[in-house]
């Protein structure tokens, strides 16, 4: 996949606007995770963490957190910050397959999963976008190609 994408023009103002609304959605959905985790884990349909799960819940929220300043970044200059993007749709069809797999299971509830199936149309969001960005920079009259 990687090959085909060795550069990327601009990202255009929808492209821009799925970026900064992605890396918003990771902010607030790190921050929903870290608060119910500890306030309500219930909401969550999750037992009750001590200190040391919550040290994982933290981490987990810390890389969902910087994946959105990615997008966010992506937003701004998706020719330089496109692997990020990449990355993002692994990340994401990940979260959505992991936790609609504890939901089948009943270990978790309908807020995770909501979050998950944002995650899900975020990654084909994502690679919509990746591909779109790709096949208008290489039919670029501008562009040298290699």
């Amino acid at each position: 996949m990687v090959s085909g994408f060795r550069e990327m023009r601009l990202a255009t103002g929808s492209s821009r606007l799925l970026l900064f609304v992605a890396g918003a959605f990771n902010l607030a959905a790190a921050l929903i995770l870290v608060v119910l985790a500890r306030v309500a884990p219930n909401v969550l349909a999750v037992d009750p963490l001590s200190g040391s799960q919550l040290l994982y819940v933290d981490l987990a929220a810390w890389l969902v957190v910087g994946f959105g300043i990615g997008y966010l970044l992506a937003g701004k200059d998706l020719a330089r910050f496109w692997p990020i993007i990449a990355l993002g749709v692994v990340g994401k069809a990940g979260v959505a397959i992991l936790a609609f797999a504890y939901f089948l299971a009943g270990l978790t509830g309908p807020l995770v999963i909501l979050l998950a199936s944002c995650d899900a149309l975020f990654a084909i969001l994502f690679v919509r976008l990746l591909r779109a960005h790709a096949t208008a920079l290489a039919h670029d009259p501008q562009v040298r190609h290699r």
